[in-house]
């Protein structure tokens, strides 16, 4: 399977690794560099990166190196120094390298992440979340996509959260992208292969279980860690103009890889082409995907609530309050102990008492609810959501309190 940077964890064994000889280290050396001048995407840059591990040999910076594991990383430190490209990698494992148990075991892998589909939620206001750490391949996760795209299909929005998503598989972009249009195919990215010296063209599909929602608000959650092809996803669609990017810009890898074995214990990950958006003619290499709305990744989520809130009808009281609640998190407001004062008091057959600089509520013979600031005089109930404490003033002077139920029905209560 090619892949956009969901890269194959590599287990290691609870042995020692042995120390390195430089006979050794010449030949992976050697064979590094024979695979890159064959498959890296720019042949140009594989003949710099392969004269500059000579060289470093040659002056010995690698023959004080014993210890596998530094060697891989300094290989990889020396590669990066001249290509820039973050998808490519040196690895060492203490077993030997063979590629199909490897491959078993990132099936398992896959399973016991349920196939990068982490949290599947809706969220006040009939909003949609989904969280999906990463992009598997269709063959593993055709299902799981089509269940989770069903469930959210009822949604007055969709968010979709690829802040921890490093990367995955091309198809699986092209799959959930496939669910928001309807019509004739739109274009998606395309990728090059050296290799092969050919052009891999994807389009929206034409078939995809269950409903698709074309006109369904769709939001993309962006962090500094969002990688490959979850960059491809929210290219393509930003450039379609089908969603509203919102948090960080990316991490800037756009060259799909695969992986070599150049010795017994040491593959290297080589990015063998690149994306190139039909809309753009370039990509998001080393530049990530700039956010339509740049806020830092830890808000992104209530940023998000807070834009598809905001576009529900004037008369949705359900959408109105989840609102009210989201902009108190984005903007939490605490108030002074002289404030808190002038709440506390007997109002009816209610109470509200102050202890340890926090606000209560209580019913005579009932028990006490903390009071959640969210605003000046407005206050949720810690252990009812449904209901919210709003307290009135007349001539600046407490008064009484109002209880704002949750389907938009209220009570008041006199001091």
């Amino acid at each position: 399977m090619k892949a956009l940077a969901y890269l194959l964890l590599l287990v290691t064994a609870p042995a020692m690794a042995q120390d390195l000889g430089n006979s050794e280290k010449t030949r992976v050396i050697d064979a590094i560099s024979q695979q890159l001048k064959t498959l890296y995407v720019y042949p140009e840059v594989a003949e710099k990166m392969s004269k500059q591990l000579h060289t470093n040999a040659e002056k010995g910076q690698y023959a004080q190196i014993k210890d596998p594991n530094a060697f891989a990383e300094r290989l990889t430190t020396d590669l990066l120094a001249v290509s820039h490209d973050k998808h490519l990698s040196v690895n060492y494992d203490p077993r030997p390298v063979e590629p199909h148990p490897v491959m078993a075991f990132d099936q398992e892998l896959a399973r016991s992440r349920n196939f990068g589909f982490k949290e599947l939620k809706i969220l006040d206001g009939n909003i949609g979340y989904l969280n999906l750490s990463y992009f598997e391949d269709p063959a593993k996760a055709g299902g799981m996509a089509a269940t989770a795209m069903n469930f959210l299909s009822n949604a007055d929005a969709i968010i979709i959260d690829l802040r921890n998503n490093g990367g995955g598989s091309t198809d699986m972009v092209q799959l959930l992208a496939s669910y928001f249009f309807e019509g004739e195919p739109k274009p998606l990215t395309d990728i090059y292969w050296r290799p092969t010296n050919s052009l891999v063209q994807y389009r929206t599909l034409p078939y995809v279980p269950g409903k698709r929602m074309p006109a369904v608000d769709v939001y993309l959650l962006t962090s500094q860690r969002t990688f490959s092809a979850a960059e491809d996803f929210s290219y393509s669609l930003q450039n379609l103009k089908r969603v509203t990017i919102i948090g960080e810009t990316t991490g800037g890898g756009a060259h799909p890889i695969d992986q070599a074995v150049v010795s017994d214990h040491f593959i290297v990950t080589i990015p063998e082409g690149r994306s190139i958006s039909t809309i753009t003619k370039t990509d998001w290499e080393g530049t990530g995907v700039t956010p339509d709305i740049a806020v830092a990744a830890k808000d992104a989520l209530l940023t998000a609530q807070v834009k598809a809130l905001s576009k529900a009808p004037e008369g949705d009281y359900q959408a109105k309050w989840a609102l009210m609640g989201i902009k108190a998190k984005l903007s939490p407001v605490t108030p002074s102990a002289d404030n808190l004062k002038e709440y506390t008091g007997s109002y009816g057959e209610r109470m509200i008492s102050v202890e340890d600089g926090q606000l209560y509520y209580a019913k005579a013979g009932g028990p006490k609810s903390r009071l959640i600031p969210m605003d000046k005089d407005l206050f949720a109930m810690e252990d009812k959501e449904y209901l919210r404490i709003r307290f009135d003033r007349k001539n600046g002077v407490v008064t009484g309190f109002t209880r704002l139920f949750e389907d938009g029905t209220a009570e008041v209560s006199l001091k």
